[in-house]
């Protein structure tokens, strides 16, 4: 083969081309320090001929001497006065590429040294385009020629060869493209005859040109060469690939593949990420992914290509794909089809195609089947009925956004128009997950690819280890489907941004602390339907000794912290908006004040968006404004305020984390769960009138999670509704069953397990239609036992098996984020 390469030799000193000049000062017995240096280091100069100078200190005689060929560069030293010298520098015309020239300036009185670079634009910027992703030649061998365009000499491109097969290499006999005046050239390829009758071969071949600035241009494809008998291959459909060739090995027939890629590689959300340790995930896995779609829509596979080099596809591309050597597999419970060991030598054509190519399939979620799994679909009338944060409100502290590697993806609650729900999926590296924007909050549809995975941080079994979720499909289960979103547009582009403008309408609503002293319960923050308190008093223990207060706001129950900041995140979030560094973007709570239950109280803490809005309100709310206090909600006159609790609990810290501190109380938390002398639970209670409420679906929306840090807080709850409050054991049997549920447990940086999650969780129950037409409906939420975890499995503990106890008020706290009843309008 006659490969021809052209690289930039930079050549060391002992090989330097020489002397440019000499320079003289005083004589060397006079000198007692040697100082020799220039004031720059590096010099940008344009295309055309020019000449500029060089300002260095010296204060001994020196020379000049070149790393590497510039006849184009010329240098004359200047007269030296006061230790300070000029070397003149004057650059020829530039008619050709970028380019650079490399200059010491030497002592001849000691060995110090001084280096610095000459880089001169270009009149051109090299260009190396070609159309084809593969080439296909002929079985017989001979000389092939494409078309491809470049201004590059043949002589400075740098060609390389990959071969797929490492025992059969050398079949091509030469690359070369054929210099011209015009930038469109042929590429020459001569290869061998291939002898095999059954097998086709293929190389990947790249062709880079690296400018005298180290700025590489460079093009690759496939080269394949068809049998003996000039096939390729035999084209299969996707069916014929789920029946006969997703076997869980090796795929030894030579097949093709063809299909639309729907998933977006740079956007980084196609793939679950792996979870290797509790510290470490392998990031990898959402570059590697792609999704193919059959044309006509019916069918999807994932495939995961074996380097991040070989996933070269766009999002709409159409490909072809030779896949023997690949391994097709079948993931069962429910039915997937998957490929693996893809690589880029295997691409047969690759085409760019665009968003109207792929087929419309817009579904409700009821209609969603295990074929749509892997399919580009568009989920129709839903809606985010957790009005807070972002795609992903997690505390970056363990997440890659300040280098934590503790999870690696988030489910997000959505849920549609026929009361049915699932989750939505956020890789942590997903390009614009934490970008600012919130949530829309009115309904309307959003797309992306259909998968099924699991969370084992919503869902777990004691004494499980993540390797069991092969074979057992229960461990970790969300749901039967998920969507994964591949554009930003894919969530906001056809979702209205308000509660009003949704199919649902809120009967009530808490979001953030609102508490109304005199009655001692929480106030809703939409509406004014009902109330919000906790069962560990006197009201309902019946004991004096057995009820919590919280001093300030007449609360049984404390405030708690969450992770919905929306601004930036991250280590380098710090230094963004010197002392306010939390409220940038607010954290996605929208007050409307004509639907707001406000309670005048907490005046003094509301909290403003930049441009002015109200955004929340609460104990330490304000962070970049606040109200004065001294006027009505919500004329208050914004003032700037040093308060920085959004983003920032008061230690440095926590900045860049997402976290919003505990002291802005937009959760309700309590550690009363469990009464050792009864042997039975406290609970939330939540009162609400149905009253003149008529609607085929109404539905209830929670968001929980245990934040005792030394663990030993509930893990089996369950949710009930009556028309009483009585929580005396004998009547217990007017509570009705809504559903059950877990609560995961917060992580702890020096204990993190598989189980515990730094998000909170997200779930909709389905309510009955008895539910409807009373003046006082109640809801508790409780735990059903008092298991529990010790921070050494899921559900291994008692609450009492705390060293502190269960009455305690340090101890055991679980905390309730979010909750809403909705209805269909």
């Amino acid at each position: 083969m006659n490969f021809r390469k052209s690289i930039f030799k930079f050549w060391s000193i002992a090989a330097a081309v020489g002397i440019a000049a000499a320079c003289t000062n005083v004589d060397a017995e006079d000198i007692d320090l040697v100082k020799l240096g220039a004031l720059e280091k590096e010099f940008i100069v344009e295309a055309d001929a020019n000449s500029f100078d060089i300002d260095i200190y010296t204060n001994g005689a020196y020379h000049i001497e070149r790393i590497n060929e510039s006849d184009w560069l010329s240098l004359a030293c200047g007269e030296t006065t006061d230790g300070k010298a000029t070397i003149t520098a004057e650059c020829e015309f530039n008619e050709d590429f970028k380019r650079k020239a490399g200059i010491v300036l030497c002592s001849d009185v000691d060995s110090r040294r001084d280096t610095l670079y000459i880089k001169q634009k270009a009149l051109i910027d090299a260009r190396i385009a070609f159309a084809n992703s593969s080439i296909i030649v002929p079985g017989a061998g001979g000389e092939n020629k494409s078309v491809i365009e470049t201004n590059v000499p043949f002589s400075d491109i740098t060609v390389e060869t990959e071969y797929s097969d490492p025992e059969n290499t050398d079949w091509i006999q030469e690359i070369e493209i054929v210099d011209a005046e015009s930038e469109e050239r042929e590429l020459v390829i001569t290869l061998d005859a291939n002898p095999a009758e059954e097998v086709p071969r293929s190389a990947a071949v790249s062709l880079s040109f690296t400018d005298g600035w180290d700025e590489t241009v460079s093009v690759e494809f496939n080269l394949l060469q068809r049998t003996a008998k000039e096939t390729l291959g035999r084209n299969i459909t996707f069916e014929e690939f789920r029946q006969n060739y997703a076997l869980n090995k090796k795929i030894e027939d030579y097949v093709i593949i063809e299909g639309i890629v729907v998933s977006n590689p740079d956007n980084r959300n196609a793939g679950e990420n792996t979870q290797l340790t509790t510290s470490t995930i392998d990031y990898t896995v959402s570059e590697r992914t792609l999704y193919l779609e059959s044309k006509d829509g019916r069918y999807g596979i994932s495939i995961l290509t074996n380097e991040v080099e070989d996933n070269i596809f766009d999002q709409y591309d159409h490909v072809q794909l030779l896949i023997q050597g690949a391994t097709g597999n079948l993931v069962e419970n429910p039915d997937r089809y998957e490929l693996e060991g893809v690589t880029k030598s295997m691409v047969i054509s690759r085409t760019a195609g665009s968003a109207s190519d792929v087929p419309v399939k817009e579904k409700h979620m009821n209609e969603l089947t295990d074929d749509d799994i892997y399919t580009y679909v568009t989920l129709k009338e839903i809606e985010f009925p957790v009005r807070k944060g972002s795609i992903t409100p997690v505390n970056e502290g363990y997440a890659i956004g300040t280098n934590a590697h503790r999870i690696s993806k988030y489910p997000l609650l959505v849920r549609d128009i026929n009361g049915d729900a699932m989750y939505m999926m956020t890789n942590t590296n997903c390009a614009y997950r934490s970008d600012g924007t919130r949530l829309p909050y009115g309904s309307g549809d959003i797309s992306g690819v259909i998968v099924h995975e699991r969370f084992s941080r919503f869902e777990w079994r004691n004494g499980a280890d993540p390797a069991e979720m092969t074979d057992d499909p229960t461990l970790g289960y969300i749901g039967r489907y998920q969507i994964r979103h591949q554009n930003k547009e894919d969530i906001w582009g056809k979702m209205q941004n308000s509660v009003e403008d949704s199919f649902s309408a809120l009967l009530t609503e808490y979001r953030y602390w609102n508490p109304d002293t005199e009655n001692e319960v929480q106030k809703p923050t939409y509406g004014t339907n009902g109330w919000l308190t906790h069962t560990y008093q006197e009201k309902y223990s019946g004991s004096a000794s057995k009820e919590y207060l919280q001093a300030t706001y007449k609360q049984h129950m404390v405030g708690g912290g969450t992770y919905e900041y929306l601004g930036p995140v991250g280590n380098s979030a710090n230094n963004l908006f010197g002392a306010n560094y939390g409220n940038k973007n607010g954290i996605g709570i929208v007050i409307d004040p004509s639907k707001e239950s406000w309670n005048p109280k907490m005046d003094a803490f509301i909290s403003r968006n930049p441009d002015g809005t109200i955004e929340w309100c609460g104990p330490y709310a304000s962070d970049q404004y606040a109200a004065s206090g001294s006027g009505g909600w919500p004329g208050n006159d914004a003032i700037p305020t040093s308060s920085q609790q959004i983003n920032y609990n008061g230690s440095t810290s926590m900045r860049g984390k997402a976290n919003v501190s505990g002291n802005c109380y937009t959760a309700f938390s309590n550690h009363y769960w469990w009464d050792d002398d009864t042997g039975r639970f406290y609970a939330w209670l939540i009162n609400f009138s149905t009253e003149g409420i008529s609607t085929s679906h109404i539905s209830m929306q929670i968001s929980v999670m245990n934040t005792q840090q030394t663990f030993y807080s509930p893990r089996y709850w369950c949710a009930e509704w009556a028309l009483t409050d009585s929580q005396a054991p004998e009547d217990d049997s007017q509570w009705n069953l809504i559903g059950e549920y877990t609560v995961p447990d917060v992580s702890v940086w020096s204990n993190t397990l598989y189980s515990s999650i730094v998000a909170y969780k997200y779930i909709d129950f389905e309510l009955p239609q008895e539910i409807l037409g009373h003046p006082d409906v109640y809801i508790r939420l409780r735990p059903t036992s008092d298991l529990c975890s010790d921070g050494s499995d899921y559900a291994n503990a008692r609450l009492n098996g705390s060293a502190a106890g269960a009455a305690l008020a340090s101890q055991h706290a679980s905390s309730l984020e979010y909750f809403a009843i909705r209805y269909n309008k």
